[in-house]
């Protein structure tokens, strides 16, 4: 699980997911259900971050896919009216990992007695899908923090936004206020004009910081 450690190490505010990777390697070669169960939830909790972080709401979405699949929509990787191969390839993947985890899974949801350890399953197969799911986990979050920001058109936020009102309140109390002669700016509107990319990828770390402020 070296990739998602990497991307891990790189954005801080995903440390809380440090504990997924350590649990699957401890499980993959001594209980391959555990395993596939850490990278179910690896993956969901990427996803349901970004997607609380975008205010979507996700409370309703039953299945791995489907969570996936409004994931893809929010970061706009995937047209509602058309699903690339791309797309599609990633979303069956996490199908996979879910049906997996659903049909020889005991932990989560429970078994009659006399069925468990009867279904056996392909160790082999089952790290491949492993592999995948970091893989994509990796690629969301690299993606969310880098290109997503860039896909936001100026057209679609202003500085006087509701929305932004709290983030901005934020730059301005830890930020001096710029002054050039008889005119004064303050920081978070300097930003926002400046470089509204820079301007939303701090914005979703201030997001993703009272998040984690809330989950404590």
């Amino acid at each position: 699980m070296n990739k998602i450690k990497t991307v891990i190490q790189n954005y801080s505010r995903w440390k809380n997911l440090e504990k997924y990777p350590q649990r699957i390697e401890s499980f993959i070669e001594s209980d391959m259900i555990l395993a596939i169960e850490n990278s179910k939830a690896l993956i969901e909790t990427v996803c349901k971050t970004i997607l609380t972080e975008q205010g979507e709401d996700f409370e309703e979405i039953g299945s791995l896919n489907s969570l996936m699949r409004k994931t893809l929509l929010t970061l706009r990787i995937l047209n509602a009216n058309q699903i690339s191969r791309f797309s599609s390839g990633m979303i069956t993947v996490i199908q996979n990992i879910g049906e997996l985890r659903n049909r020889y899974g005991d932990t989560s949801h429970g078994r009659n007695i006399t069925e468990i350890g009867l279904k056996k399953f392909e160790s082999i197969s089952s790290q491949f899908l492993i592999s995948a799911v970091e893989c994509i986990a990796c690629f969301l979050i690299e993606y969310y923090e880098h290109e997503f920001p860039k896909k936001i058109k100026k057209s679609e936020i202003q500085y006087f936004d509701e929305d932004n009102k709290h983030f901005n309140d934020h730059l301005d109390d830890i930020y001096e206020i710029i002054a050039f002669g008889d005119y004064v700016f303050l920081p978070s509107e300097i930003l926002f004009h400046l470089d509204q990319t820079a301007y939303m990828t701090e914005k979703q770390k201030y997001l993703g910081s009272k998040n984690a402020d809330n989950r404590e």
